[in-house]
């Protein structure tokens, strides 16, 4: 059995708007979820998972249900296409699942209230980018913090003061990730890439498994697939072996034979781990950054 996040928004599409909320309710009613042929993780659906629905508005956004699936994806008939779509070009759909044990909550749960507690949410400022693209794959463990409301510990004291420079990096590099965000066209990365786009995905925080990859890109001059991690503070084996399992994923579930997959990591600076790991490792490279701040006297 496999857990998701099934993401829902408002929808518009010439002109015609749909709330979240609204297209929530009709499709728990039709006990019925639609699908794109490129939504992420498509194939991947099986009969028996476990499903909670995410409804991303303003100024609500909230974990509103769960269901099972009754059914693995399939491909709607012309008939199954004119029933689910209600006449509504925007619910229209050539894909989907079948939905059973559907538990609307009385009272949806706040995700910024869970948040610290989702471990499959490592940059927790910038959190939005992990419900983008309609379908997420969950840790039972993430799922169980989601339906069973945990409470989270109280913070320990007393933390030294390696822990404090650690998590200060932390935050530093979660910016740096909006920053590439908001900055990607004046960004030199070596190659032309442009993010990997699909449904609602804009490439950034990509699902790939239970795993987030932090931008998935190709290269615009030979297509090749390019994952770029950030090391956020992490152990240079650690995100050696990150990148090359997000490669590897990459690799079996979306590249076309004959398109290669390489890695970029960037990291504050390059340590001996680093650098022995990455020497024969023709496929990944490591950019580094800095933060450059300065003051400037006022002019009266």
């Amino acid at each position: 059995m496999n857990y998701w996040i099934f993401t829902v928004t408002q929808r518009r599409v010439d002109g015609e708007t749909l709330e979240a909320e609204e297209i929530l309710k009709q499709r728990l009613a039709d006990k019925f979820w639609g699908l794109g042929e490129r939504t992420p993780n498509r194939r991947s659906l099986k009969q028996g998972d476990r499903v909670v629905f995410y409804v991303g508005g303003v100024p609500l956004k909230v974990f509103a249900a769960t269901a099972t699936l009754a059914t693995d994806s399939f491909v709607l008939s012309d008939e199954q296409r004119d029933r689910y779509s209600h006449g509504i070009p925007l619910y229209r759909v050539d894909y989907g699942v079948l939905l059973e044990d559907i538990e609307l909550w009385e009272s949806p749960r706040l995700v910024k209230e869970l948040i610290p507690a989702l471990k499959f949410i490592e940059n927790k400022e910038n959190w939005g980018a992990y419900f983008q693209g309609g379908v997420r794959q969950l840790s039972e463990d993430n799922f169980r913090v989601i339906v069973d409301r945990y409470t989270l510990p109280p913070a320990e004291p007393n933390k030294t003061e390696d822990v404090i420079f650690s998590e200060s990096q932390f935050a530093l590099e979660a910016h740096l990730e909006e920053f590439i965000d908001k900055n990607w066209q004046s960004i030199d990365f070596g190659a032309n890439l442009v993010r990997y786009e699909m449904d609602e995905q804009s490439g950034r925080q990509f699902p790939a498994g239970t795993w987030s990859i932090d931008f998935l890109c190709t290269d615009k001059l030979n297509g090749d697939f390019v994952v770029v991690e950030l090391k956020r503070g992490r152990s240079s084996d650690t995100a050696i072996g990150q990148v090359l399992r997000y490669m590897g994923w990459v690799a079996e579930n979306l590249a076309k034979p004959g398109q290669n997959t390489r890695g970029i990591i960037i990291a504050k600076d390059i340590d001996d781990s680093l650098k022995y790991a990455v020497r024969g490792l023709s496929n990944v490279s490591v950019l580094t950054y800095k933060v450059d701040f300065k003051l400037f006297p006022f002019e009266r």
